[in-house]
């Protein structure tokens, strides 16, 4: 009978258990880097969610911020940094607000455009015309601007940071990362064109209170709107004070003998072929064929005011603003009133001041903005024989016309900035920046914007 044999366990060689023992150091070493590798992107990732949070942040502040502009950079201010605590209680302490006035240069030469410095923002005295303080680049300029000083600025700059906790770093000592955001938006022009579509019928008063020199800068305040909007977008028409004659729309035509205040409806051929340049800049701008450039530049004056009707004719019964906006302007597009006078209503009625509130408030309850704008009307007084407006002056039911807060101080630079839609101007000073701004204001809401580099 044969035993089975134990077979001995073949004896490995020292050189293979020391193969063996290296292999797991290295797998060690790689498990630790590839740990430290995935910790990395967990915690880079954190860093740049962190980041983008950031950023979202203050780009919401910043456009909330810019709602308030130009016209109230106090409160632009306060709201912004609510806007960012409320949304990040963490950045307490962390939130920097500053303002700019930021504007056009057009033709490139490193220079802001004079026309946009004061009707887009006004960074003050202090700022000159030339660089520095304005940083120029990609046909925008830049300048410093402190509302604290009075100064009207356009586009507020928000800086904060953000400390974000690690996952993985306290592993190697590195606990939290630092990841900062500067966010700009503005509000207005912002040295570019408008954005926005709307509707818009202006009303120019051409009464003989107003003298040669006066009209001829109505018009070209006018003209500077058509320069400066995009027919593409911006649809725009013309009425008059005093009612004019459709079969010849440069003279005037009394109401009770069928004159009409709508001149021109709303119109988009203005640039169609260029043929009229209004600025002198050597560069056509405008077409001088269309009806609209044409009857601004033709319209000639006529005796008689009447603030009212032009905006809502419930007394004649004639062609005005608020039917053309209702019946002809775009659906959901913004509708708008840009009113022109030097002068107290004389007519219709013996309350023709009232009358004209009344009209005015008709077209802003039907969704119509109203901007008002009081030329050298100074000390001026309404004309109603009874009502609020026996003793009152004109600017203040210009004031009360607009869209906004109303107001009847009429300082020209004091109540350009105070938050509503009426401006006042001396006699003799330029209308195209109180116009531009009108219309700029009406036109563009709040947009994130790039800054020129430095500034």
């Amino acid at each position: 009978m044969r035993h089975n044999q134990i077979r001995p366990e073949p004896i490995r060689s020292r050189a293979a258990r020391e193969d063996e023992g290296a292999m797991l150091v290295l797998f060690a070493v790689l498990l630790v880097v590839v740990m430290g590798v995935a910790a990395l992107a967990v915690d880079s990732t954190m860093l740049s969610q962190g980041r983008q949070q950031l950023w979202n942040t203050a780009d919401a502040a910043a456009l909330a911020g810019a709602s308030q502009l130009p016209d109230d950079g106090l409160a632009a201010e306060s709201l912004a940094t609510k806007f960012a605590l409320d949304n990040e209680p963490g950045l307490a302490g962390s939130v920097d607000v500053t303002f700019r006035c930021l504007v056009s240069d057009a033709d490139a030469n490193g220079q802001p455009d004079p026309l946009d410095v004061g009707a887009a923002c006004d960074p003050g005295p202090d700022v000159g015309m030339s660089a520095p303080p304005w940083v120029c680049e990609d046909g925008r300029c830049a300048a410093p601007c402190v509302p604290a000083d009075g100064d009207t600025c356009n586009t507020i700059v928000l800086a904060t940071e953000k400390q974000v906790d690690y996952a993985f770093g306290p592993v190697i000592g590195q606990n939290s990362g630092d990841t900062g955001i500067v966010s700009a938006a503005c509000r207005g022009t912002c040295g570019s064109p408008a954005t926005g579509p709307v509707d818009l019928i202006m009303i120019i008063d051409r009464t003989t209170s107003m003298s040669d020199a006066d009209l001829a800068n109505a018009k070209a305040a006018a003209l500077a709107v058509l320069d400066y909007f995009d027919p593409g977008l911006q649809h725009v028409g013309l009425a008059a004070i005093h009612a004019g004659d459709l079969n010849s729309k440069c003279d005037r035509k009394d109401v009770t003998s069928g004159g009409s205040w709508l001149l021109v409806g709303l119109s988009n051929d203005y640039k169609d072929t260029p043929t009229v340049d209004i600025n002198g800049d050597a560069m056509l701008d405008l077409d001088g064929t269309s009806p609209l450039v044409n009857t601004i530049q033709c319209l000639n004056k006529a005796t008689g005011t009447n603030l009212g009707s032009p905006i809502k004719d419930d007394w004649y019964g004639q062609p005005d603003a608020y039917t053309e906006l209702m019946s002809n302007g775009r659906p959901g597009v913004k509708k708008g009133i840009i009113l022109l006078s030097d002068g107290s209503a004389h007519q219709p009625g013996n309350n023709p001041c009232q009358h004209a509130l009344h009209m005015a408030n008709a077209a802003k309850s039907a969704g119509i903005e109203i901007f008002t704008i009081g030329f050298g009307i100074g000390s001026k007084d309404c004309n109603d024989d009874s009502g609020p407006y026996t003793s009152a002056g004109v600017a203040e039911l210009l004031a009360d016309m607009a869209t906004g807060p109303t107001s009847d101080n009429c300082a020209a630079g004091t109540e350009n900035s105070d938050g509503d839609h009426f401006f006042c101007e001396p006699p003799a000073s330029d209308l195209s920046q109180v116009f531009l701004a009108a219309a700029a204001q009406f036109a563009a809401g709040s947009q994130l914007v790039s800054l020129p580099t430095g500034s």
